[in-house]
């Protein structure tokens, strides 16, 4: 009979004890809930190519061919501000160091090295989905492009870009961004984006330097 009494006493004291710690455990976060930060600081890096782009160079050279710019690594870093779930605000600075190269009638020769870097602001926005958010990225701003040549300055050029990817968030300090982008630079021609009462719209024109890449980061979150 005692027996009895203590293992029925041990097993209440056992039970109000998991009880008890579970009541005073806080509830788990449910991940598909937004998270509580307002500044993401991303430091990525990747590998971007180059569409080539027929050109004439004139007078004294007078010859058409293909002006490329080298496919090489680039690196950046890129703030988003949050303004409200799945819309943020975005700062990024992304620099190439590479070659300029001009191909005519067989012959690729590298002009100078040069240095493109932009300077963008613009939006990125999506849906999340447990952990993970796909989303787009849209920028406006400028492209330099930096030469290494004596007596040549630098040249600055209005431009867009576009990109895809996906936000993981592993905590609520980290998280891992992978993305491609679609960078273009106007030559010629513009861009422009006008609202009214029909909503916006984003008018495109003339021509440039298209670029491809793929990149992927490290986020840190606060």
């Amino acid at each position: 009979m005692v027996r009895k009494i203590l293992v029925a006493a041990w097993l209440f004291t056992l039970i109000s004890t998991q009880a008890w710690a579970q009541y005073r455990q806080p509830p788990a976060r449910s991940v598909s809930q937004p998270l509580s930060h307002q500044f993401e600081i991303t430091p990525f890096g990747g590998y971007s190519w180059t569409f080539s782009r027929r050109v004439n160079l004139g007078y004294p050279i007078n010859q058409t061919g293909d002006l490329d710019i080298t496919s090489s690594p680039f690196w950046g870093v890129e703030l988003d501000i949050t303004l409200h779930p799945g819309a943020q605000l975005a700062l990024l600075y992304s620099r190439q160091d590479t070659d300029l190269t001009f191909k005519s009638g067989g012959i690729k020769k590298n002009v100078t090295s040069t240095s493109v870097e932009y300077f963008q602001v613009g939006a990125v926005g999506g849906v999340k989905q447990g952990n993970i958010l796909p989303f787009g990225m849209m920028t406006l701003g400028a492209t330099r492009f930096a030469y290494d040549a004596p007596g040549v300055g630098d040249t600055w050029k209005f431009s867009m870009i576009f990109g895809l990817g996906a936000k993981i968030y592993a905590t609520d300090l980290i998280g891992l961004r992978v993305q491609t982008r679609l960078p273009f630079t106007f030559i010629s021609g513009g861009a422009g984006i006008g609202c009214g009462t029909g909503g916006c719209y984003t008018t495109v024109g003339g021509s440039g330097i298209a670029q491809f890449d793929v990149s992927a980061a490290l986020m840190l979150m606060f």
